[in-house]
């Protein structure tokens, strides 16, 4: 029964991450000039507008019960890039917000967990449990969401590069970028990240 309420509270605290992201994201549109982006973004009547259902849920939550690593994402962001200032450099910042947001998390985690440690308050099987792993999640996040394959973030900054026959072909690839993602979280294509980060995350624990 404990392990069901560790699954569904590191669950819950994985879509606040992924709300985090989402929210930078919309939070350095607006500082770069498209400030009606956060209304685009999201319906009155559907506080679930801006989830995706595979990269959001369904991959999160199965790889936490398997005790993987967790990767995801939320939806494109939609922009106006005639109100951008400086379309490439803001779309760069815009991309890179919500994996910068994500690995501040990570960070403050880390901070937090020493800091308990070092006053010997670590002593909480709960925050033994739950520290850890938000902090190996976010910081998996954000590495991961830097990857230019669709509709990860670095894919929107990647495209801010490309035109021509290179353009197109990345819009052709773009609807189904989800099953590249999927298949290589199937075949462990991803391990390349997660087992450096999880070794860094780890160190910088004390564990």
């Amino acid at each position: 029964m404990r392990g069901y309420l560790y699954l569904g509270l590191n669950f819950s605290l994985v879509l606040f991450s992924l709300w985090l992201h989402d929210k930078a994201r919309v939070g350095m549109a607006g500082l770069c000039g498209d400030r009606e982006a956060a209304a685009r973004q999201r319906s009155a009547d559907n506080p679930f507008a801006r989830v995706d259902w595979i990269g959001s849920v369904l991959l999160p939550a199965f790889l936490l019960w398997r005790h993987l690593p967790v990767l995801g994402w939320v939806k494109p962001l939609e922009l106006d890039v005639e109100k951008l200032r400086r379309p490439c450099r803001d779309g760069l910042l815009i991309a890179a917000a919500g994996p910068l947001a994500n690995l501040l998390l990570a960070l403050a985690g880390i901070l937090l967990l020493r800091g308990l440690n070092a006053a010997g308050w670590m002593t909480s099987p709960f925050l033994l449990q739950v520290l850890p792993g938000f902090c190996l999640a976010n910081a998996c996040l954000g590495i991961f969401n830097l990857l230019p394959i669709p509709p990860l973030a670095g894919a929107a900054a990647a495209e801010l590069f490309l035109d021509g026959d290179a353009l197109s072909a990345f819009e052709d690839i773009k609807p189904y970028g989800f099953i590249l993602i999927l298949a290589g979280v199937y075949f462990n294509f991803f391990d390349f990240i997660t087992q450096p980060v999880a070794r860094l995350v780890n160190s910088l624990l004390g564990f």
